[in-house]
């Protein structure tokens, strides 16, 4: 029989084993601290399987980091297979292969880790480097992206951004280098790269920035100061603050030091007119000057900054010197520039023989300009006094553009003051057959009724 204190323990022991179920009388061991905890899809290894993988792993990692990556990939496979489990056995199989130059098994390692851990930043990293060595851009993306949502790390975003840009994402490839340099500005490269997207989306202001902050951190190239180059002058920052600086046995176009000699200064020895680092004319002369040359947009860019800064003289033997390198398919845009240059030279003939080459090589960007060369080329003679010119320049005009009232009525009035009255009626009567409301109707009805006799 059994007393009463019996009865209570027995009790509560059958009470214990219904609340808390089966699982209960097979309580766990607690994990050692510091242990990875199997995978629910993982194989747990073999209890006596455990101490022989810890000391392959020793094996293995102690023969990687003494360069003996043969011995160390054999040793750390072996662990692998001992403990599958432990994603840092794994981790330094794919070094291993990777310093032995298998970058194929490495990567597969890697992205062994990825499947089973996504969040291991470090396997991403690597497997995206791997990746970004191999230019297999839509992969770098794939590992990379979702590594973002467990830790904002610079390399991430370096390997993200170079991936968008060679894809032609550039709006993302911005985004990451922008965020890479918050973590690391002193990376001169991501500086460059980061401006070379602001240039060729016209952010002109923002890759001039870019730019000099590369030069800053060291990075310097005849190429990064032809780009930072064109976004000065598209600025229009063509010569910056010209200073007089006393510069012995300099001669115009050369580099010395932080300026670009553009012109001597009349009447002084060794002092010139000279453009600072801030402009584009002297970083297209820093370019030229480290060995650039070979380019013929470069020597066209330098004479257009010269054209557009209104130093005609300077622009027009530029462009005389270098139209026979010009590439065919610029050879457009070359008389275009090169006839302006010539205007500004007062060489009026020249002028419109280049701008003619220029629209024979591509009369859809540049017939339109016919008329308006016409029209400046009859000012010019106008304020010349010359009468006749003006007229003959006038009528080209509009045998160029029969239709434009405003030519005919510019046409007439010159006939006018020509005395040549019977042709400056005509000219007046198709500015009302053009426009019946013309704004200056009554006076032009006036004029022809005034010369009619």
């Amino acid at each position: 029989m059994f007393n009463a204190n019996t009865i209570r323990l027995l009790t509560s022991v059958l009470l214990l084993g219904i609340c808390q179920g089966p699982a209960a009388a097979q309580d766990p061991q607690p994990a050692a601290p510091g242990a990875e905890p199997p995978k629910a899809d993982a194989p747990t290894p073999a209890a006596d399987e455990t101490p022989r993988a810890e000391a392959l792993f020793a094996k293995g990692r102690d023969a990687l980091f003494r360069g003996r990556y043969d011995e160390a990939i054999t040793l750390l496979d072996q662990a692998v297979t001992a403990d599958p489990t432990k994603t840092g056995y794994r981790l330094h199989l794919a070094r291993a292969y990777r310093y032995a130059g298998n970058n194929n098994e490495a990567a597969k390692h890697l992205e062994e880790i990825l499947k089973t851990a996504p969040d291991h930043v470090e396997a991403g990293q690597a497997v995206g480097e791997i990746y970004t060595v191999d230019k297999k851009w839509k992969d770098v993306v794939r590992v990379l992206e979702p590594l973002l949502k467990y830790r904002h790390d610079y390399p991430t975003y370096h390997m993200l951004a170079q991936a968008y840009y060679y894809l032609d994402e550039h709006g993302k490839a911005r985004n990451s280098y922008e965020e890479a340099i918050k973590l690391n500005p002193a990376s001169a490269s991501d500086h460059y790269a980061l401006g070379n997207i602001y240039l060729s989306g016209n952010f002109f202001a923002l890759a001039a920035d870019s730019y000099q902050s590369a030069l800053r951190l060291g990075l310097d190239s005849p190429v990064l100061r032809y780009k930072l180059g064109s976004a000065y002058f598209n600025l229009r920052n063509y010569f910056g603050r010209i200073a007089e600086q006393t510069i012995k046995s300099g001669r115009a176009g050369e580099i010395s030091g932080r300026w670009y000699l553009i012109e001597p200064v009349p009447g002084s020895t060794d002092v010139f007119r000279c453009a600072p680092e801030a402009s584009a004319v002297y970083q297209i002369g820093k370019a030229l000057a480290d060995g650039i040359e070979d380019r013929p947009d470069i020597h066209v860019l330098r004479a257009t900054i010269y054209l557009n800064a209104r130093r005609f003289t300077e622009a027009y033997r530029m462009f005389g010197e270098i139209g026979a390198s010009v590439p065919e398919e610029d050879k457009a845009l070359f008389h275009y520039y090169y006839a302006e240059a010539a205007f500004g030279t007062g060489q009026f003939d020249r002028y419109l023989e280049l701008l003619r080459a220029a629209i024979k090589l591509d009369p859809e960007a540049y017939q339109a300009t016919l008329v308006d060369a016409y029209l400046q080329v009859a000012d010019q003679h106008n304020q010349a006094g010359e009468l006749k010119k003006y007229i003959e320049f006038l009528e080209l005009a509009v045998g160029e553009s029969p239709q434009a009232a405003s030519l005919h009525l510019k046409l007439g009035d010159a006939y006018e003051e020509a005395r040549e009255r019977d042709k400056a009626t005509a000219q007046w009567r198709m500015v009302l057959d053009l426009e019946p409301d013309h704004p200056q109707r009554m006076k032009l009805l006036n004029l022809i009724e005034q010369h009619r006799g």
